[in-house]
C-alpha cells in the first residue's frame, strides 16, 4: 500500500493523508479519524503509523510473579513511575537468562522502551544499548552499561550473628532453595569473617521452595546424627514461615528453644502471632531509589555512560519476641 493509493481509497488528497499521520493540527479530529479507520479496514494501519506514544515506557523485567516479595516491588515501581507519568511494562523471565536476554533486547533495540529496570537478574556484559538501564540487585554485581543499586545484606547479617554469637550461639543453620545459593554463600563468608565455623551440616539447600523449603530444613536439621541447631537463618520470608511452622509442629518455641533469622521480612507478619529477628527488604527504599535515577536520566536524556552503583545497607532488625535466651 502506498500514501497515493490510501489518499485515493480515503478520497482525500496525500497531502491530507500525510499529516494525518504524521500527527497535524491543521488536520481535523474527524479528518484524521477517517483517515485512520480507511487504512484500518485495508490493513496498513501499522504500515503509516509511526506517531510516538505520549508518555515515557519503562520496561520491568522480574524473575517470577508467584513471591510477594517481587509483587511488592512491582506495586512500589507502579506507585512511583505513575506519580511521574510513566508507563510501566511488565515481562517475567522465569529465571532464565536466555528468555531474559531476548527481552532486554526487543526493549531495547525493537520496542526502543525509554528506560528498562532489570529485577534480580544476572546481567549480560555483552549488552550495550542507549536505553536508561537499572539493574536492581540483592548484592553488588559488576555491570557494564546502566546504573546499578544493590542491597548489601552483609551487613545484616554479620548484625544477626554477632547477636547470636553474643548470647552463646554456636550451632547456626541456614536453609534455602536453588535460586538461594548465592545468600548462602553470603552467609558463609560472614561466618567465617567473624570466626565461626561453617558446619556443613547445618547449611541446607531444599529441593523444595516457599515455606515447604522451610519445613522440609527444619526436619532434616532436626533428624540426622549430628547435634540440632541452636539458631536457623531463612533464605527469604516464605522459608523463614515454613521453619517456624515446622518448629511448631516439633514443639520447639521460638526464640526460647532455638532462635529464628529471616534475610527478608516478606511477607509480613511470617507467621500468626510470631515475630522473628529479620534483615529487612527495604523495598521501598530500593524502589523509590530506582525512579529516581530513572527520573534523572530520562529527564536529561543523560547516557548510561558512567556506570552509577548505589550501595544500600540492609541492618539486622530485633524482632519484639527475641530474648536474652542462651542456647541450649
Amino acid at each position: 500500500m502506498t500514501l497515493s493509493k490510501l489518499a485515493q481509497l480515503a478520497n482525500v488528497s496525500v497531502s491530507v493523508v500525510s499529516k494525518a499521520f504524521s500527527g497535524r493540527e491543521d488536520v481535523s479530529d474527524a479528518m484524521r479519524e477517517h483517515v485512520f479507520a480507511v487504512a484500518r479496514e485495508h490493513g496498513c494501519f501499522q504500515q503509516f503509523y509511526h506517531a510516538r506514544y505520549d508518555k515515557p515506557v519503562i520496561a520491568v523485567i522480574i524473575p517470577e510473579a508467584i513471591s510477594k516479595y517481587y509483587i511488592h516491588i512491582i506495586e512500589a515501581l507502579k506507585r512511583g513511575m505513575e506519580a511521574n507519568g510513566y508507563t510501566m511494562l511488565l515481562s517475567i523471565s522465569n529465571f532464565d537468562n536466555t528468555l531474559k536476554n531476548e527481552l532486554v533486547r526487543y526493549y531495547t533495540e525493537h520496542s526502543k522502551v525509554d528506560g528498562l529496570v532489570l529485577i534480580d537478574a544476572s546481567f549480560d556484559k555483552a549488552i550495550k544499548c542507549d536505553t536508561v538501564l537499572v539493574s536492581v540487585l540483592g548484592s553488588k554485581r559488576q555491570i557494564q552499561y546502566g546504573s546499578e543499586i544493590y542491597l548489601e545484606k552483609s551487613y545484616g547479617i554479620n548484625d544477626a550473628l554477632e547477636h547470636l554469637m553474643a548470647k552463646g550461639h554456636r550451632r547456626i543453620a541456614f536453609v534455602g532453595e536453588a535460586y538461594t545459593v548465592p545468600k548462602q554463600k553470603k552467609f558463609e563468608a560472614c561466618c567465617s569473617e567473624l570466626g565461626l565455623a561453617v558446619d556443613a551440616c547445618l547449611m541446607y539447600t531444599s529441593l523444595h521452595r516457599f515455606e515447604e523449603a522451610g519445613r522440609d530444613g527444619v526436619r532434616k536439621l532436626f533428624s540426622g546424627d549430628f547435634p540440632p541447631p541452636s539458631a536457623i537463618f531463612g533464605a527469604y520470608g516464605y522459608i523463614t514461615q515454613g521453619i517456624l511452622s515446622e518448629l511448631e509442629v516439633m514443639g520447639l518455641r521460638v526464640p526460647e528453644d532455638v532462635s529464628v533469622i529471616s534475610i527478608d521480612n516478606d511477607p509480613y507478619p511470617l507467621h500468626g502471632v510470631l515475630d522473628v529477628a529479620c534483615i529487612p527488604s527495604d523495598i521501598e527504599l530500593l524502589c523509590i531509589k530506582t525512579i529516581e535515577i530513572l527520573c534523572q536520566k530520562i529527564g536529561k536524556r543523560s547516557p548510561n555512560l558512567p556506570i552509577v552503583q548505589l550501595e544500600l545497607k540492609s541492618r539486622f532488625y530485633e524482632g519484639n519476641t527475641i530474648k536474652d535466651i542462651d542456647p541450649a
